[in-house]
């Protein structure tokens, strides 16, 4: 009876150390991993909330400690997304190296913000048929100011937009506000932004569309608001759509401080003369100078001029036209 009342408790002893042992290891392990989950939680709401400077100290941090950790997907991804984001050249040959869809679609829209159309196009021909290639092919067309084009690829009911990552539909809904915008459809460009907002509210793409919009309602201050907090984020590369509607602005505002700004940026991007041609233009016929404003437009149409700035300047010369039309019509009364 004695000896098997020890070897109980021996038994009761041993399994104590174990559950002992085991609480030691999972504290050890927990104190071991803890930073790391934690700083990964931290890297995926930075993301979420498109805080780039601190996606960039999360990533730095995990090329200090991280070790093996920096070859997992959610890494690598997250590398190659800031990149993109912030028009770093060198991620054009990683994306490269990638064949699945998203990764494709990243490279096609790298291609887009780089002004090089044809790259964008060859790359969507070897896409298979799926909502993202729906989606590249949407993107390329607003590239292109053809607004009845995205509409036809991107209003499609049978496709799985739902498959899609939310800043994949978020963009499809930016894309369809835009489209709205190029036929002066305000209540669809508006209704399109909400639901993209929905979606994610931090995109600064969606504070673009906004600026776009406000400039189509003709709410000038409310454009200059928006166009401040886009400024701010200085990480954004410099995009040449943008620029040229800032310096529109700026001329209906007569801010001649702020057109000459945008001018000089301008001059730094591919086509960036084409667009200074197109605001001397519009300058030009806001002075009254119509014939310096007709010559300057044709000769930005002439010099590449591409996109919504190529519709603008073409309903700007159309407008013109019936305008001295008018004139010497009234003139030969």
């Amino acid at each position: 009876m004695r000896d098997w009342t020890v070897k109980r408790i021996k038994r009761n002893s041993n399994k104590r150390w174990k559950i002992t042992f085991s609480l030691i290891v999972a504290i050890l392990i927990m104190f071991a991993v803890g930073p790391f989950v934690f700083r990964m939680e931290r890297l995926k709401q930075a993301k979420s909330d498109y805080n780039m400077r601190n996606v960039q100290d999360e990533l730095q941090w995990m090329d200090k400690y991280g070790g093996p950790l920096n070859k997992l997907a959610l890494i690598i991804d997250t590398r190659l997304w800031l990149e993109l984001n912030l028009g770093i050249k060198d991620v054009e040959q990683r994306l490269a190296a990638y064949q699945d869809e998203k990764h494709q679609l990243w490279l096609v829209i790298f291609n887009l913000q780089a002004e090089n159309l044809t790259k964008a196009q060859n790359l969507l021909e070897t896409m298979s048929s799926s909502p993202r290639k729906q989606l590249g092919k949407g993107v390329l067309a607003l590239a292109k100011g053809d607004a009845k084009q995205i509409r036809e690829v991107l209003a499609k009911s049978e496709a799985d937009w739902q498959s899609m990552t939310r800043q994949e539909q978020c963009l499809r809904h930016l894309t369809l506000a835009q489209a709205a915008l190029l036929l002066e459809d305000n209540l669809s460009a508006k209704v399109e932004l909400e639901v993209a907002q929905q979606l994610e509210p931090n995109n600064p793409a969606c504070l673009s569309v906004a600026f776009d919009l406000a400039i189509a309602q003709g709410q000038r201050a409310k454009a200059l608001e928006l166009s401040q907090y886009i400024d701010n984020q200085t990480w954004r590369p410099q995009n040449s759509l943008y620029l040229t509607k800032r310096a529109v602005l700026a001329i209906h505002e007569n801010n001649t401080l702020g057109l000459a700004d945008s001018l000089a940026l301008l001059k730094e991007l591919p086509q960036g003369d084409a667009s200074i041609n197109y605001l001397n233009g519009i300058n030009a016929l806001k002075k009254g100078q119509l014939q310096e404003g007709k010559i300057l437009l044709e000769l930005a149409l002439k010099s590449g001029l591409e996109g919504q700035v190529q519709v603008d300047a073409q309903k700007a010369l159309e407008q013109l036209s019936e305008r001295q039309n008018a004139d010497g019509v009234l003139r030969s009364l």
